[in-house]
């Protein structure tokens, strides 16, 4: 049976870097139609050119794009991309917050059973792109 201790800081003096590998797990991701979440893998002007298409098809008003970490830059990047190719067609909402993600620390010793995590905190961005109504 595994053993999940709460808060890794009480328990990093009895544990040893070397005897522990650092698994960082994947962001879990709870994606709409109209979500994109960007990373560094996929090139940048592909995910303009989705982001583009989501808006175009005329079937959502808006599309929300996220992104953690060094990715933010990428976000607000591909955010202005967006409002500037739509020629005052769509603005922008921008919303900051922080993300939690767990990692689990493993054991190199096959006889030992406990498994630890650790929580860290990183920074996250969700920019809503959204039509507007040109009134003239």
């Amino acid at each position: 049976q595994l053993h999940y201790p709460t808060n890794l800081r009480i328990m990093s003096e009895k544990l040893s870097k070397t005897n522990y590998k650092l698994k960082k797990n994947a962001v879990v991701h709870s994606r709409g139609i109209n979500e994109l979440y960007l990373d560094r893998k996929q090139p940048f002007k592909q995910q303009v050119e989705r982001a583009w298409r989501i808006l175009n098809e005329g079937k959502l008003d808006h599309v929300v794009v996220h992104g953690i970490g060094p990715v933010i830059e990428r976000v607000l990047n591909l955010a202005l991309q967006i409002k500037l190719r739509g020629e005052g067609m769509f603005d922008l909402s921008v919303t900051t917050h922080t993300v939690y993600l767990h990692d689990d620390l493993t054991p190199l010793d096959p006889e030992t059973d406990v498994v630890t995590s650790q929580t860290r905190k990183n920074s996250a961005v969700a920019v809503k792109i959204f039509r507007t109504l040109n009134v003239g």
